[in-house]
């Protein structure tokens, strides 16, 4: 995944804004920024949930589960993306 595509500022923010939150409120939160920001979040037949929100997707075999992983990669994510832009070389 390139971080470049990424727009970190979005997805710090709604990680801060999900860090205090747990159970019914964090899924509702996951479930509005889906809704809102044309993300997904489904229970496919297979009955894996599957979670995809600023361009990363994760996936579980429940939806707390599938939350859980999202949360991991979108740190990673940010993460590799500040590594990525530490590394470019400095404009002239």
């Amino acid at each position: 995944m390139t971080g470049r595509l990424l727009d970190t500022h979005a997805i710090t923010t709604f990680l801060a804004r999900v860090a205090p939150l747990s159970g019914d409120a964090l899924h509702e939160a996951f479930v509005c920024a889906a809704l809102e920001g044309g993300g997904s979040f489904r229970v496919p037949a297979e009955r894996r949930a599957v979670l995809s929100l600023y361009r990363i997707t994760a996936s579980g075999p429940t939806e707390a589960a599938a939350i859980t992983n999202w949360i991991a990669r979108a740190r990673e994510a940010v993460a590799d993306t500040v590594a990525e832009a530490d590394t470019l070389p400095a404009c002239p």
